[in-house]
């Protein structure tokens, strides 16, 4: 055993405080948030400029990982995105249930008056953070929505979080730990997975229709966007030979294995992010090119 509770190496890292323990695929994960938001800059300018861009980052952690095995440490996606220089974000909005990690993130940040950390669950901490970003009408949102598994997160938190009207989501969407439990979850009733899709119409639909579960699953999570106030426009994916799920703005997070253990969707109110994001996802961290 390499981590503690929290998910941290028991080791500490090069500045004394902690560091998340992962795998070496979250490299991927964060190549694809960090070119999303350099590729996405020129839109989010106008509003950096006037001191109205916020991030969101639901599930923090202390702010670095070390790669087991390699032991090599890195930013975690919350940092990288607090260290963007050009269009940066005004406005930094940082969650985590441990109390360790967020002093972690205190620390390695400094006191800033545009940078917020608080301890507890994202899911009942949105609710107040919604409550604050409504008395501002002009702003454009991102949020990073990372969490360990689907009991992390309950959909009611990406429903309050769509209130606001620039609101754009790149969401861990966790294939290995539904796999993993599907089986157990299609004979109980009020489940993680229900909590996680908002919804427990996915025992029938898995049931009925003729496709592969998980396009099933998320099709769902599409619909349920959709009832939530994000347009068609903004939650469609040109089809690729690099989509594992055809129809949603999705991009395959695999081991070293080659398997799926999740996939990033990004979830929009304006088709230019949808461009944006299918632009991006043609080149894979390795460099290689897949055609659409």
């Amino acid at each position: 055993m390499c981590k503690d509770k929290d998910g941290n190496c028991l080791i500490p890292g090069l500045d004394g405080l902690p560091v998340q323990y992962v795998g070496s695929w979250v490299e991927d994960k964060y190549f694809f948030l960090e070119r999303y938001l350099q590729a996405s800059r020129e839109a989010r300018k106008k509003f950096a400029e006037k001191g109205n861009a916020v991030f969101i980052d639901l599930f923090a952690g202390p702010g670095r990982c070390i790669i087991k095995n390699d032991m090599k440490e890195i930013d975690s996606g919350g940092t990288r995105a607090f260290k963007i220089e050009v269009a940066p974000f005004n406005e930094y909005f940082f969650f985590d249930i441990s109390e360790t990690n967020a002093e972690a993130l205190r620390t390695r940040n400094g006191d800033q008056p545009n940078y917020h950390v608080k301890q507890g669950d994202s899911n009942v901490l949105i609710f107040d953070l919604v409550k604050e970003l409504l008395k501002h009408s002009y702003r454009y949102h991102f949020a990073f929505i990372d969490p360990f598994g689907p009991e992390g997160l309950k959909f009611n938190t990406l429903k309050e979080l769509a209130k606001l009207n620039r609101m754009d989501m790149l969401i861990h969407f966790p294939i290995g730990a539904i796999k993993r439990n599907l089986n157990t979850w299609e004979k109980s009733k009020n489940t993680i997975l229900d909590g996680f899709l908002g919804t427990d119409s996915w025992r029938n639909e898995v049931k009925t229709r003729n496709k592969p579960v998980f396009n099933v699953l998320i099709d769902i999570f599409k619909e349920q966007f959709k009832s939530i106030g994000y347009p068609e426009d903004g939650l469609r994916m040109i089809p690729s030979d690099k989509a594992v799920f055809s129809g949603v703005p999705s991009v395959s997070i695999r081991n070293t294995k080659n398997v799926d253990l999740y996939v990033l969707i990004l979830a929009a109110k304006h088709k230019l992010a949808q461009k944006i994001w299918n632009s991006i996802i043609k080149t894979d961290p390795d460099g290689q090119t897949h055609m659409f």
